[in-house]
């Protein structure tokens, strides 16, 4: 079909996004890359900060935003695409803070938790009446934990192996605290100035792409499991 180029905005978000060797990759970008080639939509990809990125695609026509998670206080500000993968993450803490001990969602009000700003940790975070230390990057967030400045941060188990290894710091520092409350899955969103032609052929193409197996081979690529 012919349609308007799309600008793909995503963060840095290893394995579902990041640069390598100058060109932005990850399962996510792979699968969407491979949809927009079936649909025949021209498009450029992005990295930026979350926050910037969240604003782009609120704000301009014919943008595609991910991985991002689908809530309540988002769902007028999109069109929602498709689900990607499962969002699993947990709160975690240096290894040797033996007095940092959460079970509930009131006892991690004791503690200072790293997040991004603009991100969905920081809505959940802020809606659970929790003390959110906002920043840029998760390297950032990890960096804050291991020196003390902060007391949690949430991640993935992968994401966080991946942090671990760009910023050269031991992931056996680190141990789960405890779920992330909140789950929801990692979507595919379009701004709301986006023709709903380009965004049904996008979804059509996505599901193609799934009933056909190569989500999940692309995810068995990068190590990670669809449910």
């Amino acid at each position: 079909m012919a349609a308007t180029p799309l600008t793909l905005v995503t963060e840095e978000f290893a394995p579902y996004s990041y640069r390598e060797h100058g060109k932005v990759t990850g399962y996510a970008t792979d699968v969407l890359e491979a949809a927009l080639a079936h649909a025949g939509i021209d498009h450029s990809v992005q990295i930026y900060p979350w926050a910037r990125a969240f604003q782009m695609a609120r704000s301009q026509p014919n943008v595609l935003i991910y991985s991002i998670v689908r809530t309540p206080e988002r769902e007028e500000l999109f069109q929602w695409v498709t689900p990607l993968a499962p969002r699993s993450v947990y709160l975690y803490k240096l290894a040797s803070r033996r007095d940092i001990k959460v079970r509930t969602v009131e006892d991690l009000r004791r503690y200072r938790i790293a997040a991004n700003r603009g991100d969905v940790v920081e809505e959940q975070l802020h809606q659970l009446g929790l003390n959110a230390d906002l920043g840029a990057l998760d390297e950032t967030n990890l960096r804050k934990v291991v020196v003390g400045r902060v007391d949690l941060m949430v991640a993935s188990e992968r994401t966080l192996k991946d942090l671990c290894q760009r910023i050269q710091v031991r992931c056996s520092q680190l141990e789960r605290a405890m779920p992330m409350p909140g789950m929801g899955d990692y979507y595919v969103a379009a701004s709301l100035g986006t023709p709903p032609a380009t965004v049904q052929a996008v979804r059509t193409e996505l599901e193609k792409l799934k009933s056909s197996g190569f989500m999940q081979r692309t995810a068995d690529k990068y190590g990670l499991t669809l449910r």
